[in-house]
């Protein structure tokens, strides 16, 4: 199974987020989207590789969607 993480950094080159999608066209088109709305600051696609379990998608997302500045 493949998830694609859409991740998002301001020009500073600090985090603005991320987001998580099953659909490759669908990561794509909110990349293109925020780079529309957002040309001073970047986003890029990865392919996330998840194991199709419970247990391999919290694994994934403890892997992937976690950031220091969460709190």
């Amino acid at each position: 199974m493949k998830f694609y993480q859409v991740c998002t950094t301001t020009e500073g080159g600090n985090s603005a987020g991320s987001e998580f999608f099953t659909s490759k066209a669908e990561a794509e088109k909110a990349a293109r989207k925020f780079r529309r709305d957002e040309p001073q600051e970047f986003a890029r696609v990865n392919e996330i590789d998840v194991t199709p379990t419970k247990a391999g998608i919290l694994a994934a997302l403890n892997r992937h969607a976690s950031h220091p500045d969460n709190g």
